[in-house]
């Protein structure tokens, strides 16, 4: 959200969906399909693998 200083909804515009489903992935967490999860990529101008790449997924 730096990139688009805190805007979610420019954000949304250049990822090419809705305001309402980046709020919800953001604040509560909501999980995305992996065409939003690239198209996020897309918008931040990064790799997909550097989105994830400090993930840790607990058991």
């Amino acid at each position: 959200m730096e990139k688009y200083k805190g805007n979610k909804l420019q954000f949304a515009k250049k990822v090419g969906c809705d305001e309402k489903a980046i709020r919800l992935i953001f604040d509560k967490n909501q999980g995305m399909t992996m065409n939003l999860f690239f198209k996020i990529a897309s918008a931040l101008e990064v790799e997909p693998i550097e989105l994830i790449k400090d993930l840790k997924i607990s058991k």
